[in-house]
């Protein structure tokens, strides 16, 4: 049986369109992945980070958004881990409300030493517990259906610069995983506001009555992030469809590479909350920002 990780959704937990604020949604992904270290493996998390000074930064993560979660509704998370490597844990991890699947996600983490940073082996006494949940992945289970990783950023890619700073980081002294994502989202929304000379508030939201959601992200992190570290974020569109949109971005510190994304949002109507046609003179704008032979 696969681990449970149950989750009421606050009020603080949704963004203006009343819908879970996707970043939080790796907050209940990493509060499930401490609870089965604590109550399944037997490892509380301040005594695996404090007394055994290990940690377990996330490597990877794709994530389907299925249909949205509101406010209100009770979420359960059912993590299983599909692979036990020297160092790293593949985990499968589907989140339900009543029964019904919402998203759905592929997630690896690694096992480093907070000494060194630097990846160890696993435990032989945390690998025989985690071993007991071991769920090899089913041919016939569905796999996120998420967006490729990009490669270089083009020349006109949008630039976001942000300082990492201290809310952003954990315990263990590097950025917070989850916290990556509202610096994506930082970055979206300012694309929109200068690339596009489209505010949330006053234009897309606000006149246009629109909104976006994520249907779909893939994140790859290569590098830990510290406090104090002045991250670039690239970001630029690789195919418009009707009504989604899919985006690319590129993470770096001082020019060298930290992480890699590839998001797929969809435009939506704030009265219907139905998918929406990309308004024309948005839509124009995107496409110059296309990388060339796209």
């Amino acid at each position: 049986m696969p681990f449970l990780h149950k989750r009421k959704i606050r009020f603080s937990h949704c963004d203006p369109t009343g819908i879970l604020y996707f970043p939080h949604v790796f907050d209940f992904v990493n509060a499930t992945v401490e609870d089965w270290f604590e109550s399944g493996l037997g490892m509380p998390f301040p005594e695996f980070h404090l007394l055994h000074r290990l940690g377990n930064p996330v490597v990877s993560t794709d994530c389907e958004f299925i249909h949205p979660c509101r406010f209100g509704e009770e979420i359960t998370l059912e993590l299983s881990p599909t692979r036990i490597g020297n160092s790293s844990i593949e985990m499968r991890i589907a989140a339900k409300v009543l029964g019904e699947e919402r998203m759905r996600l592929r997630h690896r983490t690694a096992m480093i030493s907070l000494d060194r940073f630097r990846a160890i082996e696993i435990p032989a006494e945390l690998r025989a517990r985690a071993e007991g949940f071991l769920l090899p992945e089913p041919s016939q289970a569905p796999a996120p259906r998420v967006p490729d990783l990009p490669g270089a950023a083009p020349p006109n890619a949008f630039r976001s610069r942000q300082l990492v700073r201290y809310f952003h980081c954990d315990p263990g002294g590097i950025v917070y995983f989850p916290r990556f994502f509202d610096m994506f989202n930082v970055a979206l929304e300012d694309w929109f506001a200068e690339a596009l000379a489209c505010p949330w508030g006053t234009d897309l939201i606000g006149a246009r009555q629109l909104s976006t959601i994520s249907l779909a992200i893939r994140a790859e992190f290569l590098r830990a992030c510290r406090l104090g570290e002045v991250l670039d974020f690239d970001l630029w569109p690789t195919h418009l469809g009707r009504s989604s949109i899919q985006l690319a971005l590129a993470g770096s510190a001082a020019g060298a590479e930290r992480l890699r994304a590839a998001w797929t949002i969809c435009m939506v109507s704030r009265e219907g909350f139905r998918s929406t046609r990309i308004p024309d003179d948005l839509r124009e704008r995107m496409q110059s920002l296309l990388p060339v032979g796209t």
